[in-house]
């Protein structure tokens, strides 16, 4: 194996790991990993097929799964918009959009499905002209490849389009929009560029490099991104994830933060919004007429924390408080944590221990001691 090879299954190996740190991870995006977990795991499968079409061509296994390719090829993407759509809107897909988004992928693998079902040897004679491949699918391949390059070209703009005006006055989260839709697009041309100098007989089709590379490379991209999404719609500065990124200074001034910091701790406190275990950043900025990042800027120049911690600081207040109030303990530990505002009892825990420097528990029981 060649190290292009080598490298190539070791981006797909990194696919399948992120793919399950996906799945498991606890986070607030939860539908919006899943789905991702799903396009990159398809991904690293398209990867080792096109490693042992190059390596192993005459295998039965590379030969019985040939033109499988364009059933994940159908799915990249629905899988892409699903995932944008909903890590911005922060919403579940409903039944009648999975179905919407499922037709393509259902019809490709029906044009398909009577090719799938043939033996090797009869898909051997198909490559080599004995038997006719239209007895066989219901629309020739070729036409299939460029409907899938339009519709996922399609997909990618959409991404854009259906979500830039989410980001309204936000310039930071419109430039991660827009550099996560043309990463993608970008990698569903390089299926087109190999595909025309393949007709045009400049590239043998066992030379299909373009397109795996690319692969390999958006796989290390969203990986690399993956980690940091969270903190992006957060309020972290792009510029600290993607240090070549440069942008204008849109900050408030010195007089302006001050009037908001004021008006963020009236809201805190008058409607007590941390203990909405949903809150988010976005829902700060609405209440405050602010950009997501200009609501970031408050918190994080007005008080040196990141959105979280500032929420976390008044739910662990509170929770002190319970934990003082309670000398019955007809509330237990998770019953506290609910209440104050986390999602479960370990992310409290660790709240609990960074702010106060002990466990609920070991601070439950200095207060009864005393």
């Amino acid at each position: 194996m060649r190290i292009l090879e080598t490298i190539l299954i070791c981006f797909a190996f990194q696919a399948f790991v992120y793919a399950g740190f996906l799945l498991f991870k606890r986070s607030m995006v939860r539908t919006a990993n899943v789905i991702w977990a799903i396009f990159l795991f398809l991904f690293g499968l398209n990867i080792i097929y096109n490693v042992s079409y190059w390596l192993y061509s005459e295998s039965d296994i590379v030969n019985a799964l040939n033109m499988v390719y364009y059933v994940p090829f159908s799915l990249y993407g629905p899988l892409f918009y699903l995932y944008v759509k909903t890590l911005v809107t922060d919403s579940k897909p409903k039944s009648r959009e999975l179905f919407f988004h499922s037709l393509i992928p259902v019809m490709v693998l029906i044009n398909f499905i009577r090719y799938y079902n043939l033996s090797v040897e009869s898909k051997l004679m198909i490559q080599n002209g004995a038997l006719d491949p239209s007895k066989y699918v219901f629309v020739e391949g070729d036409v299939i490849f460029f409907f899938l390059v339009a519709t996922t070209l399609i997909y990618a703009l959409a991404s854009y389009l259906a979500n830039r005006n989410k980001y309204t006055g936000d310039k930071e989260m419109k430039l991660w929009l827009k550099l996560t839709s043309v990463t993608f697009a970008f990698f569903t041309i390089s299926w087109l560029f190999y595909f025309v100098l393949f007709k045009m007989g400049l590239i043998q089709q066992s030379q299909d490099y373009s397109i795996t590379i690319t692969m390999g490379v958006f796989i290390g991209l969203t990986s690399y991104f993956g980690f940091y999404h969270s903190s992006v719609f957060n309020g972290k500065p792009l510029k600290k994830i993607f240090p070549i990124i440069k942008y204008q200074k849109s900050g408030l001034s010195k007089k302006v933060l001050n009037d908001y910091k004021v008006k963020l701790l009236d809201l805190m406190e008058s409607k007590s919004l941390y203990l909405e275990s949903e809150l988010k950043l976005t829902d700060l900025a609405g209440m405050l007429k602010l950009s997501r990042h200009n609501t970031s800027q408050i918190i994080n120049e007005c008080f040196q924390m990141s959105f979280y911690e500032f929420v976390n600081k008044y739910r662990i207040e509170e929770a002190e408080r319970l934990l003082v109030d309670d000398k019955d303990h007809e509330m237990n530990i998770a019953d506290i944590a609910y209440q104050v505002g986390f999602n479960n009892r370990i992310s409290f825990y660790n709240a609990f221990k960074k702010y106060i420097g002990i466990t609920p528990t070991e601070f439950r029981n200095q207060n009864i001691a005393s």
